[in-house]
């Protein structure tokens, strides 16, 4: 299913990445000040933002993943006179899993223990990941989306989703709950093309309990904050 219903099928349906992006700017915009508020001591709420964190992060890791394998080299073979950007995804990608890295390196610290260290530290490691993170998201929306829908072939545009979706959180909590961090701000057209991409079963975990518990959960992990 096409999000689009006007979008040429033969072609890849690159809205469909700006969707996964929307979620991961969402998540990536409001953690950092969601965990600075945290209380001393508060292990109970550490651990639970603790957990959102982690499965934001899973989602990163494995969008970036997915593109490294399956998407760049094939667009450095299509469209050769591209690899300097290309390469500038690729420099993008290293900087921003370096900067995970150090939020992943504090993480368990902060989540043991809430002490007001580790989530500073927790807290101060996701405001400089969040930058990178904005300019590479701006500048593969812009330049490297009109590549994918001119240079790849569905199957080779629909493979990564694929790698997602087999790579993705192992629990079927964490797969409910990232699904509901795509689907929360999506559109009514993309929120069918999405759930039409799901198997059949998940579709209807979804829909019989998992839109429920994501809501219960995200206004947990939002209680207070922001002001």
């Amino acid at each position: 299913m096409l999000i689009d219903p006007n979008s040429p099928v033969d072609k890849p349906e690159t809205q469909q990445m700006k969707v996964i992006h929307r979620a991961m700017r969402r998540e990536f915009a409001q953690l950092p000040e969601l965990i600075a508020a945290v209380p001393a001591g508060d292990v109970a709420r550490a651990r639970l933002l603790g957990a959102h964190l982690d499965l934001a992060l899973v989602m990163l890791h494995e969008h970036h993943e997915a593109e490294d394998e399956l998407l760049w080299p094939v667009l450095i073979e299509r469209v050769p006179l591209e690899k300097d950007l290309i390469e500038v995804m690729r420099r993008q990608h290293d900087m921003i899993a370096r900067a995970v890295g150090v939020v992943e390196a504090e993480l368990p610290s902060w989540t043991a223990e809430a002490s007001p260290t580790a989530r500073d530290r927790v807290a101060g490691a996701l405001r400089d990941l969040g930058p990178a993170l904005t300019e590479h998201l701006e500048l593969e929306e812009s330049a490297v989306l009109p590549l994918i829908h001119e240079h790849l072939t569905v199957p080779e545009w629909l493979a990564p989703q694929e790698h997602a979706m087999k790579h993705g959180p192992k629990s079927l909590t964490g797969k409910l709950t990232m699904a509901g961090m795509v689907l929360e701000d999506a559109t009514p057209r993309e929120r069918a093309w999405f759930l039409g991409e799901m198997p059949a079963p998940a579709r209807f975990l979804w829909r019989v309990m998992g839109a429920r518990r994501y809501e219960t959960h995200v206004r947990a992990v939002r209680a207070g904050a922001l002001g």
